[in-house]
């Protein structure tokens, strides 16, 4: 806060728009932190919450069941693995992730293998900012100062800046396995593309050899598609572009299209029995006041409704098409990578301080809001991540507004 300009108020948004109270208009491209998917105050789903708000606020899901959050559970059924089938409720990704770890470690107890209580993770990774969460994150600043509270996890290299081949990214990750394989409770990674770490991508052909190698003995896999979840890597889901689901799945961010606070911890129907007793003392023990909310199921709903009967495919591809078309101007000594998937594109520029240590970009997103495009870099690596509803001519100006401040650097 001390260095914090003051912050900008937002009087309204509508689809890629933000309304500034002086009347300026700004494109978010980075969908408000990854959240926004078919744009701010999308009608449909502002319809649907206003009328759940009017029927049922909140109640307790121990006890009670809602409508709207049946009908999400059976919405997103249809689009997951058939075992891919039960449904915990939270209200953010960090959480999502907290109860995925929760339940790993309690289904192993359950099964007599109490020494199983270590995940692998890889680094670059974000899980987010809870202890459990930072704990199977990568090792960066935002750990740092609470590191004597992690827990303890075996976190090898993804391999970003020194690997080339399939046998270099995975080495380090077959040898902790064989090293550990008897005391690991799971493997957490981030499909297809690391977020916060950079917006990194995984070669498809290493994440297949990490699941391979985790379901021939038997470790569960946790996908944490908090990010990647709802089209952004150009599938529904980035796992649906691999030859095998997770064993868990975290979702949050655009589950609700971004409107409202909601996240799902999916797990497979083996983890799910494991839990299944007369004996209390083998229940999941993991509450949450505003688990099943109304609300937000039925804002998640109407996304999934959008999702059902739209061509969302032609939209993905669309953005993709721009960002590829783009990112091929960015040549020159300051760029050392360039990044693409679905609807992610990345410019990672040249810098000794790599991520958020990274001062290369530090003025960049007042550069940005000066030409009416809010971006946040991560540290060195600028990133495009807009809403479905982004016009060409907006899409455009992004990476105009990225171009020219990639040339003045020069």
């Amino acid at each position: 806060m001390f260095t914090s300009k003051e912050a900008i108020e937002v009087e309204s948004a509508a689809k890629a728009i933000l309304r500034l109270k002086d009347g300026r208009e700004i494109i978010d491209a980075i969908s408000s932190w990854w959240v926004i998917t078919h744009g701010h105050c999308e009608p449909r789903i502002v319809e649907a919450i206003a009328k759940q708000a009017s029927q049922l606020d909140q109640i307790l899901f121990a006890n009670f069941t809602n409508n709207p959050a049946e009908k999400l559970v059976e919405k997103l059924s249809c689009q997951l693995p058939e075992d891919l089938n039960k449904f915990f409720f939270s209200d953010n990704g960090s959480t999502s992730v907290e109860v995925a770890l929760k339940m790993l470690i309690q289904y192993w107890q359950h099964l007599g293998e109490k020494q199983r209580k270590v995940f692998i993770s890889f680094n670059n990774s974000y899980h987010g900012d809870t202890v459990g969460a930072m704990s199977v994150s990568g090792d960066d600043c935002f750990s740092d100062a609470y590191k004597d509270m992690l827990f303890r996890v075996h976190k090898v290299a993804q391999g970003q800046y020194s690997f080339d081949s399939v046998e270099d990214y995975t080495h380090d990750f077959l040898d902790t396995f064989e090293k550990h394989k008897n005391s690991i409770a799971g493997i957490i990674i981030e499909p297809l593309v690391q977020g916060a770490g950079g917006m990194i991508q995984w070669p498809i052909e290493v994440l297949e050899i990490i699941g391979q190698t985790a379901h021939s003995a038997g470790v569960p896999i946790i996908f944490d598609e908090v990010m990647t979840g709802f089209g952004r890597t150009g599938s529904l889901f980035a796992f649906q572009q691999l030859s095998y689901s997770p064993d868990v799945i975290c979702l949050s961010k655009g589950l609700t299209a971004g409107n409202l606070p909601l996240s799902l911890t999916v797990a497979k129907d083996h983890i799910y029995k494991e839990f299944l007793s007369q004996d209390k003392g083998k229940m999941f023990f993991h509450g949450h006041s505003f688990t099943g909310n109304p609300i937000s199921c039925a804002s998640a709903v109407a996304n999934l409704e959008i999702i059902e009967s739209t061509d969302m495919k032609s939209k993905w591809d669309k953005i993709n098409k721009i960002h590829r078309e783009r990112l091929e101007r960015f040549v020159g000594p300051k760029v050392y990578d360039r990044r693409l998937c679905g609807t992610i594109a990345a410019v990672e520029l040249k810098d000794e301080n790599k991520g958020y240590i990274s001062s290369l970009t530090k003025n960049f997103t007042d550069f940005a809001l000066d030409r009416d495009v809010f971006l946040r870099p991560l540290g060195n690596v600028l990133y495009v991540l807009p809403p479905y509803s982004i016009t060409d001519y907006q899409l455009h100006k992004t990476w105009d507004v990225i171009e020219e401040y990639c040339e003045q650097l020069n």
